[in-house]
């Protein structure tokens, strides 16, 4: 039986709502920023180095491989920490009955037989509008932020898994929230989870 969701998400797609409404239908814990403070706390840095160091747009590339000693401190901090992060999940996962927001999670429980790995997807026009909503700007601020985003996201799963982001053989479904609208997806899951779909 799954017990672990793994969430990895457009921005603006409504992913981490639906990740906050699974967890409390399944009474499962829900980690996302608590995983910053927790690292945090356990590595003996600050919460602003640990953010920091993960929105970082590094990359993988042939020279830095072949030449760590050339690489640079921000790699090496880069790397410690993603290593230490994908530790830290794991251990998490052990305890089961939990949702996990981003960090990767995907890849590091990628042989968890017990995860059920989720990515969500929207229309561009559907995450503009929620955007705006949830952060008082305009729709071209809203593109903007959308687009940085996703790139952050993007160059840092990359970098770190070597996989490609959004690629449909990482993930178990894919999900266009668009389509569906928040609450179904939430059902969705729920259903792929054994629980029966929320009354009202």
């Amino acid at each position: 039986m799954k017990n672990i969701l793994t969430i990895s998400r457009e921005y603006g797609s409504g992913g981490y709502e639906i990740g906050q409404m699974v967890a409390d239908a399944l009474a499962f814990q829900f980690y996302d920023k608590e995983l910053i403070a927790q690292m945090a706390e356990k590595l003996l840095v600050s919460e602003s180095f640990m953010r920091a160091t993960e929105e970082k747009p590094v990359r993988r590339n042939i020279f830095r491989e072949n030449f760590p000693m050339l690489s640079g401190r921000d790699n090496e901090d880069a790397d410690f920490i993603f290593a230490q992060q994908g530790k830290f999940i794991m251990e998490l996962a052990e305890k089961g009955n939990c949702v996990i927001a981003g960090r990767r999670a995907d890849y590091y429980l990628r042989d968890n037989p017990n995860a059920l790995h989720i990515f969500f997807y929207a229309d561009t026009d559907f995450k503009v509008e929620r955007i705006c909503r949830m952060e008082n700007c305009t729709a071209e601020e809203a593109l903007t932020k959308m687009k940085d985003m996703d790139k952050r996201r993007k160059t840092s799963y990359e970098y770190v898994t070597g996989r490609k982001w959004a690629d449909r053989h990482n993930y178990d479904r894919m999900i266009c929230t668009s389509s569906l609208g928040l609450e179904k997806c939430v059902d969705e899951i729920l259903f792929l989870f054994g629980s029966p779909a929320r009354k009202g």
